[in-house]
């Protein structure tokens, strides 16, 4: 049985992760909301994906989230389907983020495992791809449509500290390969954001 601190400890880390989320979802419903009605299919830094393809693939991730963490297995989603954004991409995403914010605010799900495709994860580390998933293609979207923007800081800390221990790992390659690309040299000055688009092969 956990300790009292311990107890704390772990309430502290999921109040925390469940923070990141939202400012994260945040930031990548920002960069939606400065999509054009013509610039939805202008490409991005992900291969083969227009924005469009960007903003469906990162709702496919949240309402995945909402199904994992609502006590549901997941299949691994290997194609992007535009057509789910339907009419109105903007209502469609907000509608997933809202009820993935609301799975992962449930009592005791960021501490428990769930299937997820890539095998028994616990819930804060699928949060941790989805804080990197919302940032850095909100990045991508901004880049996209001609708009300069930043990560914000704490955020990119918290990714890099989450991936450095994953990268070259089974786990850290299913996830970033496809959508993310090889690491690039960031510069020597470089920051927290930077460094995180360098790590996942964007050149700020």
């Amino acid at each position: 049985m956990a300790s009292g601190s311990e107890q704390v400890t772990e309430q502290s880390v999921q109040q925390d992760t469940q923070a990141a989320y939202t400012v994260a979802c945040a930031f990548f419903g920002e960069q939606v909301l400065g999509i054009g009605d013509e610039d939805w299919p202008l490409p991005t830094a992900c291969a083969a994906w227009d924005v469009r393809s960007v903003v469906a693939h990162v709702v496919l991730g949240e309402a995945m989230v909402a199904e994992l963490f609502a006590g549901g297995g997941v299949g691994r989603v290997t194609e992007v389907d535009a057509s789910v954004l339907g009419s109105d991409p903007v209502a469609t995403w907000r509608g997933t983020a809202v009820a993935a914010l609301d799975a992962a605010s449930v009592e005791g799900v960021l501490g428990a495992s769930h299937l997820h495709p890539l095998g028994e994860l616990p819930g804060t580390v699928i949060v941790g791809f989805r804080v990197t998933e919302n940032i850095v293609h909100g990045w991508d979207l901004a880049r996209a449509v001609g708009a300069d923007v930043e990560l914000p800081v704490g955020l990119a800390e918290r990714c890099l500290d989450f991936w450095q221990p994953l990268v070259g790992s089974t786990v850290g390659s299913h996830v970033t390969g496809g959508h993310f690309a090889d690491p690039v040299v960031p510069p020597d000055d470089a920051t927290a954001g930077v460094r995180l688009l360098a790590l996942l092969g964007r050149a700020a």
